[in-house]
């Protein structure tokens, strides 16, 4: 039996740009988990989608890719999304949705046998609203314009040269391997004049439709929740991540730079931003208490303002709690400190001290997650429990 396993990635994606990729090294090392477990013939794909668009245009992208990939033949799929990718999968897997013409998502449907979600705002993320509130869609439009037209990639990519040389050059004061160099060599040096770059094209769509912004506050999340319906015959999960609130210790050996200043200064406003609660607009109907979960990784209690930095955790809880780790919004896909010895691999310096130990750990408990889902097709009266059912935390969905 061949299982496809899609992960779908979060708002303002980016499938890779230059050496950057969205799930870091999580296809190659969720296959390794999947085989470990008995999964040999295990196809793990990474979705192409619009980075800003709305979550129906966004999961229609990602139907059409899943069919294009003969998801309507497959024996299972399995559909993983982080962030506002797990909003795309619970959609495109809703009974009776229309997205495509004709009748590919009951053919694909039919054969979802898990929705995973990662650090995703099922009941609204604050910072969607703060960003409607400032010229955001201004600036990603105008983004949208230099990546649609010559003169503005020709523009942009002279800079990019000119930064490059800067960052050439400040490495004969002894300031080597700076984040100017990281994004000098890792993403600038690899641009093109080309409109087919992957940079422009992520320009361009950012500028084209920025939909999701609307539908990922508070408000329009509680409409979701009540037109959007779970299938039955599949296993829908979730993986909370938890971040230590800022603090104003800087880390032990770790230089003082403008970089880390400013990297600090925006995770301490982004946390204060995702800590924001509204009385009309709850974000679940939970307990905290049903969010401490016994045996869970992470050793911080979860309160009404604990976030992974980007989204609350009482927002990402839906489904069975797979586990609340101790990491911020990017750590789960891989993004965390020193990965593969990267120094700057981290993108929110959150203190999490999420590491390669950490990340085999969550994505152990998705593959077994999605063997399980495996099993229950297999054998339906001999559902395997999963850990959160065993303590009792079988969470409502709505």
């Amino acid at each position: 039996m061949v299982a496809q396993v899609y992960l779908i990635p979060g708002f303002m994606e980016f499938h890779s740009l230059g050496s950057l990729s969205y799930f870091r090294r999580v296809p190659e090392l969720l296959t390794q988990l999947l085989a470990e477990r008995g999964l040999t013939d295990t196809v793990v794909r990474e979705c192409p989608t619009f980075p800003a668009a709305s979550i129906g245009r966004r999961a229609e992208r990602e139907l059409a890719y899943i069919a294009d990939c003969g998801g309507q033949t497959a024996d299972s799929i399995h559909i993983i999304g982080h962030s506002t990718g797990g909003l795309d999968a619970r959609l495109l897997a809703t009974p009776g949705v229309r997205l495509l013409p004709g009748t590919v998502e009951r053919e694909i449907g039919a054969r979802i046998r898990s929705v995973i979600t990662m650090c995703t705002p099922h009941f609204g993320a604050p910072l969607a609203d703060v960003l409607l509130s400032i010229p955001f869609r201004r600036s990603a439009e105008y983004l949208g314009l230099f990546g649609g037209s010559n003169r503005g990639r020709l523009a942009l990519l002279g800079l990019s040269r000119i930064l490059q040389v800067i960052a050439h050059a400040d490495d004969w004061l002894g300031r080597k391997d700076t984040a100017l160099d990281w994004f000098a060599f890792n993403l600038l040096k690899k641009v093109t004049g080309s409109a087919e770059d992957p940079v422009w094209e992520f320009m361009t769509e950012m500028g084209k439709d920025q939909g999701a912004l609307i539908q990922l506050t508070m408000p329009s999340l509680h409409l979701f929740n009540a037109a959007v319906a779970d299938r039955p015959d599949t296993r829908y999960s979730s993986v909370i991540a938890v971040s230590p609130p800022p603090s104003l210790r800087w880390p032990r050996g770790e230089a003082v730079t403008v970089a880390g200043l400013a990297s600090r200064a925006a995770y301490w406003t982004l946390y204060a931003i995702a800590s924001r609660a509204t009385h009309w607009y709850p974000y679940t109907s939970l307990e905290i208490e049903q969010v401490n979960l016994a045996r869970t990784s992470a050793p911080l209690p979860i309160t009404k303002t604990s976030s992974d930095g980007v989204v609350a955790c009482r927002s990402q809880a839906y489904g069975r709690i797979l586990d609340v780790v101790l990491g911020d919004h990017l750590d789960v896909v891989g993004h965390f400190p020193h990965a593969d010895g990267d120094p700057h691999a981290d993108w929110l310096p959150s203190g999490a001290r999420f590491d390669e130990a950490s990340f085999r750990r969550v994505w152990s408990l998705v593959a077994q997650e999605i063997v399980e889902a495996e099993a229950r097709q297999q054998a339906p009266a001999a559902e395997p429990r999963s850990r959160a059912a065993e303590d009792g935390a079988l969470q409502p969905t709505g």
